[in-house]
Formats: C-alpha cells, structure tokens, sequence
C-alpha cells in the first residue's frame, strides 16, 4: 500500500516535466506524508507502467549514489510530447 501511495505522488511531481532520479528522491524526502524508508525508487518506476525511463543521465559530480540516474516521465507527458515531432524521411 505505502509503494502505491509513493507512485501516486511521484506520477503527480512528474506529470508536468520530467524529472530525474535524484531531484524525485530529494522530493520525496521532503514529503510529511511519506515515512522515511529506504524504498528501491527506481525499482518503484520501471514497476510503474504509467511512468517511463526516457533517459539515462551523466552523473559527473554525484557520487556515491545507489540507483542510477536516469529521466522520467508520465505515459501523458511522452505522448503529448511525440505528437510536435517531425519524422525525417531519408
């Protein structure tokens, strides 16, 4: 129940851009409503089919992290943003 209550919250902080890993584990420390744990966050996203990895990030200047840094974002968000795409015909 506590994962599924995280999910919510983290669907609604990367519904209006995306975000990366680190800025959603920030986020999340600074929630009240969530209890401090140590929750697999990256784990809890690709679990997630709503929310997607739309990439991995460098991470010069951030060590000693556990989980991978990586971008992402709503199922809503990727779509919307596809349909402004041009598609090259070579």
């Amino acid at each position: 129940m506590m994962s599924e209550n995280i999910r919510k919250l983290i669907r609604k902080f990367v519904a209006s851009k995306p975000r990366n890993t680190a800025e959603i584990v920030s986020w999340l420390e600074a929630q009240k409503e969530i209890q401090s744990s140590k929750t697999d966050i990256s784990g809890l996203l690709e679990s997630d089919e709503t929310i997607i990895r739309i990439g991995t990030m460098r991470r010069s200047g951030i060590a000693g992290r556990e989980y991978p840094l990586s971008e992402w974002a709503t199922d809503e968000w990727v779509a919307h943003h596809e349909r402004g795409l041009s598609t090259k015909e070579e």
